[in-house]
């Protein structure tokens, strides 16, 4: 009886041990399970911790500059966080449209802005969208802010500049944030990050 539940168990458990492992001897594993696997580049792309680390660097700028005064002297004004353009050859949208939540958490957080999202706001984001691929046009600016109903915009963009020496690459990234006055287009604030990347030889 024993035997036979052991049995049992073992046939049931091979398949699952076969679904964690992948072709060639490798195995999928999550980020807790190795040390410093949320660290460790494993390409010149740009990731998430590079993103996080640009923003946050960014978002730190700003809250130390002049711009924070001036919305703590209109009494938290109405600011929506526009998308961050990709200027890249990455494939990084998705990403930049999750940080567009992450920026807005911050605002929420500092107490000095009330946060008007674009979530809801489909096809005013599609308009938006459209404009940033085709060329952005600061004439737009009054006309979003009057339809959100915002004062100010804070928006960005990451570009890059791509370096190759024999099997050696190196790709500077760059990422700005600024605030925008909805009724000048005004830069009121605007910062750079820089993050480099490269593959060297040994």
């Amino acid at each position: 009886m024993a035997f036979t539940r052991l049995l049992l168990i073992t046939s049931l458990l091979a398949p699952m041990s076969a679904l964690g492992g992948c072709a060639g001897g490798t195995k999928a594993v999550r980020g807790d399970d190795v040390e410093g696997l949320d660290y460790h580049a494993m390409s010149t792309s740009l990731d998430k911790r590079d993103l996080q680390k640009a923003m946050h660097e960014n978002m730190q700028a700003m809250k130390n500059s002049a711009v924070i005064q001036r919305w703590q002297a209109e009494e938290r004004p109405p600011v929506s966080v526009l998308p961050i353009r990709n200027e890249t050859s990455e494939h990084i949208d998705s990403a930049l449209q999750a940080l567009i939540t992450d920026i807005e958490t911050e605002l929420i957080n500092w107490g000095a802005v009330r946060v008007v999202s674009m979530e809801n706001q489909q096809q005013m984001l599609a308009e938006i969208r459209k404009q940033y691929a085709e060329g952005f046009d600061q004439t737009q600016i009054s006309h979003w802010g009057k339809q959100l109903g915002s004062r100010y915009f804070v928006t960005g963009k990451v570009f890059s500049t791509d370096e190759r020496v024999g099997e050696q690459r190196r790709v500077q990234y760059y990422m700005f944030i600024r605030v925008m006055s909805v009724e000048t287009a005004e830069i009121l604030f605007q910062n750079k990050v820089a993050i480099t990347k490269a593959i060297i030889a040994d």
